[in-house]
């Protein structure tokens, strides 16, 4: 007799328990129904807590697009775009 009673006082506890916490629930904050449409920035920096740079998100001194990965030392692990292998030959005056 237990077994077949579980199922569906299973089903009405979850149906009220839904139907009560719709009012009994705080109100949602309002930060997050509100969301900006548009960030706008030059780079964004990837940090870790202590401030130390991960990461890169922007331009380049010539104002080329760039995205850049650091290690824990500095050194570039992957950017792109890559780095070019050898260096253009200039034009000869």
């Amino acid at each position: 007799m237990k077994q077949k009673l579980a199922l569906p006082l299973a089903l009405v506890a979850g149906f009220a328990g839904g139907a009560l916490s719709r009012y009994i629930s705080p109100e949602p904050v309002q930060a997050q129904a509100q969301s900006p449409k548009e960030i706008k920035a030059q780079n964004f920096v990837v940090v870790d807590a202590k401030g130390t740079a991960f990461g890169l998100f922007g331009f380049d001194p010539e104002g080329k697009p760039i995205l850049k990965l650091v290690d824990e030392s500095g050194k570039a692990v992957w950017t792109a775009p890559p780095p070019p292998l050898v260096k253009p030959v200039p034009p000869k005056p």
